[in-house]
């Protein structure tokens, strides 16, 4: 086996590495493995860890959350299981009844996550749907005050301006 390594790395493991050592690396995953141990940031880990726990959907879109929930989760070592329970309990409350209803047990977490961002959106669709629905029905509504109360305060003036004032809003 050759191994190319320079510095701390290169001192760190010689002893296994050297012609005639007593127990040499048998592997270049074991030597990896050597390293990493050595060299892996346990503050990183802590971190990570404090912001899993803290982890929440919240307002986010399900796609950027769930970017944020791999991010951290692919530097902890859980197990799939222990993911998907955990992803239920950080997803927001309308993702959470949408889960409580569905019949389905999910044998994987991308199977939980395709559904959950299906759900999610057409979600999002259906509120965007009835947001531009209120704005229109706001409008036209806005619009009838409007108009009803240029026409009554016309009424009293001469006829031209009152078939003026008429055919402007009509025409609008």
């Amino acid at each position: 086996m050759v191994f190319r390594l320079e510095g701390d790395a290169d001192q760190q493991t010689y002893a296994k590495r050297r012609v005639g050592a007593l127990s040499p690396y048998q592997s270049l995953s074991e030597l990896l493995k050597h390293l990493e141990g050595i060299y892996e940031d346990q503050d990183l880990i802590r971190k990570c860890r404090r912001e899993y726990v803290a982890l929440k959907q919240l307002n986010k879109l399900f796609s950027s959350f769930y970017s944020e929930f791999t991010r951290i989760f692919s530097f902890l070592n859980y197990d799939d299981v222990i993911l998907m329970n955990d992803i239920q309990d950080k997803i927001n409350n309308r993702l959470q009844n949408a889960l409580s209803v569905c019949l389905i047990e999910f044998s994987s977490l991308d199977k939980l996550k395709i559904f959950l961002q299906d759900v999610n959106n057409k979600q999002r669709v259906n509120y965007q749907l009835r947001d531009e629905q209120r704005t229109v029905k706001s409008i036209a509504a806005s619009k009838k005050r409007f108009v009803s109360s240029s026409t009554s305060a016309s009424i009293s003036t001469t006829s031209y301006v009152r078939l003026a004032t008429f055919f402007i809003f009509e025409s609008e």
